[in-house]
């Protein structure tokens, strides 16, 4: 009498083994221009036209649930009067190919002196943005000045404005190559 023993055919399918997704790395690196803020002598001024500070633009189309950061930074100049205080606000924006601007977040300069004398001041201004999981594409993100509130203030600049942008994930496997 023979024995057999159902092996579930192990000679002849070899075993299959999860492959570890290799995350890749998108680096983006933007323009931006300086600017001479115009003397608005108002204590609230919500900008009708923004002024656009420095844009990115980086294609995640390749990536799966991709991460991506932001990092803006520019240097702010300004020469105040009276005691008077300087409030700017930035916006950071992102827009895809045909759509709308889609606002992310607002971060705010501030400085204010007490003194009656003239100061003149060169401050750095930055800020860093974080987006899980966008959505896979090509995506332009701007940095626009939204407010000014400069009663008091002689003179505002923004200069040396840089803007990159950083995106991390696993590629975007149409094959569905989980194994091998």
């Amino acid at each position: 009498m023979t024995n057999y023993k159902d092996d579930g055919g192990k000679d002849f399918y070899p075993r299959r083994h999860h492959r570890a997704k290799i995350n890749q790395t998108i680096l983006a690196c933007g323009q931006g221009s300086g600017l001479i803020v115009p003397d608005h002598n108002e204590e609230n001024s919500q900008l009708i036209n923004p002024y656009t500070i420095a844009s990115v633009s980086i294609d995640t189309s390749e990536l799966k649930k991709a991460n991506v950061k932001i990092e803006f930074s520019s240097i702010i100049t300004f020469r105040e009067n009276d005691g008077a205080d300087l409030r700017l606000t930035f916006q950071l924006s992102k827009s895809y190919q045909f759509g709308q601007r889609i606002p992310l977040g607002t971060w705010t300069f501030e400085r204010d002196f007490e003194a009656d004398e003239d100061v003149d001041t060169t401050d750095s201004f930055a800020f860093h943005f974080c987006e899980c999981d966008a959505c896979p594409g090509c995506a332009y993100y701007t940095v626009e000045l939204i407010n000014v509130e400069s009663d008091g203030v002689d003179f505002v600049a923004i200069t040396s404005p840089m803007i990159s942008a950083l995106a991390v994930g696993p590629l975007d496997d149409d094959d569905h190559d989980d194994y091998y």
